[in-house]
């Protein structure tokens, strides 16, 4: 019996304490909170598809605010619930449609990591993806930066997202849209490179522009840039009087894009139009997830699309720090040389070595 009295006191004990501890939480929360008879936990006010549809209900009328704040409690309370999923993937469109790309981007990074095996997955990438590249035009919006002044961080991290879209879901319908995007920021970091070798010449700085202009050889090949980067290249070289390299350059112009060549044999050049980072967007606009319909349709139509895809694929970006890592290129700089085996020259395979910084005989 005395053992028996023993532990009702020692049970005794522990429930006294439990309940203590139980009360001087409560009352800490009260205090913290600053209520009076607010009640300790948050309850739900709407059953998970009560959140959800008024959820979408909110898009539909334009309210993404009201929206994210649904979706975020409908993911709190119920967050093994047969919405939740859904609603991540509505939540990270409703953030990109208020304009808050950099939450979008995490929101879609968070599905990611929670549900790799979701069917629906490739749409977060491509949320992902389309977030940071509208996220890296603010600095053009607030600022007005023109494509050699801003910062190009979002667009690099972007370029990387839709590779890895294309990669991991080439069946994907988001995925030919990305490759067209990837393609977009390929052709925007080589038309950069353009922009300071035309600041350069309306400076009279003709070494610095053919820098700049060997640089997209470098590193763009496949890009829009290369006729332009031609046409600089033989510009600076006649300006600095290295007149039979101008010569050759300009024979790569007859060749293979005699439209920037006057009728008298003079370069064309325009270094004052507009280099605006969004001003050839032509692809499709991000549209909320609906598992019925693609929602990506870019302008192109479905016989291209393996194509657009492919080429996306063949693109890369130098490192941050390739510029550190290679010698700058002189005025005196030999250009591709034509021969008779080969004279329309492959612009899009163009090596290191057939830009060398000697001047061959």
């Amino acid at each position: 019996m005395q053992a028996v009295g023993n532990t009702f006191i020692k049970l005794s004990s522990i429930t006294l304490l439990a309940l203590s501890v139980n009360l001087v939480g409560c009352q800490t929360f009260k205090n913290l909170t600053g209520g009076k008879d607010v009640d300790a936990v948050e309850t739900a006010e709407k059953s998970e598809q009560g959140y959800y549809n008024n959820a979408i209900a909110q898009i539909d009328k334009g309210r993404y605010t009201q929206a994210v704040e649904d979706l975020t409690n409908l993911r709190t309370f119920y967050p093994t619930g047969q919405y939740a999923e859904q609603a991540l993937l509505d939540m990270m469109y409703a953030q990109y449609a208020s304009g808050k790309y950099e939450t979008a981007a995490a929101s879609a990074d968070q599905f990611i990591r929670l549900y790799p095996s979701n069917p629906q997955v490739s749409y977060a990438y491509y949320v992902r993806g389309v977030a940071n590249m509208q996220g890296s035009s603010e600095g053009l919006k607030l600022f007005k930066l023109n494509q050699a002044e801003r910062d190009t961080a979002y667009l690099r991290i972007a370029f990387a997202n839709f590779q890895e879209l294309i990669n991991k879901y080439p069946n994907s319908p988001y995925t030919p849209d990305a490759a067209q995007r990837m393609t977009f920021i390929y052709n925007q970091f080589a038309e950069s490179e353009m922009s300071a070798a035309n600041w350069y010449i309306e400076r009279e700085a003709y070494v610095a522009a053919v820098n700049r202009a060997k640089w997209v050889f470098q590193y763009y090949p496949l890009s829009e840039s290369v006729p332009e980067a031609i046409a600089v290249l033989a510009y600076s070289h006649e300006k600095l009087g290295l007149n039979d390299l101008a010569k050759e350059y300009k024979t790569l112009l007859q060749i293979n894009y005699p439209n920037l060549l006057t009728a008298d044999g003079r370069v064309k050049l325009d270094t004052k139009r507009d280099r605006n980072l969004f001003n050839k967007l032509t692809f499709g606009q991000l549209s909320r997830f609906n598992k019925d319909t693609s929602v990506a349709e870019g302008n192109y139509n479905g016989a291209t699309k393996t194509q657009v895809i492919r080429n996306a694929n063949q693109l890369r970006l130098p490192s941050d720090n390739a510029a550190a890592n290679t010698a700058a290129p002189t005025s005196n700089t030999s250009p591709l040389r034509l021969t008779d085996e080969n004279r329309r020259v492959r612009l899009g395979a163009v090596e290191n070595e057939s830009i060398d910084m000697t001047e061959g005989n």
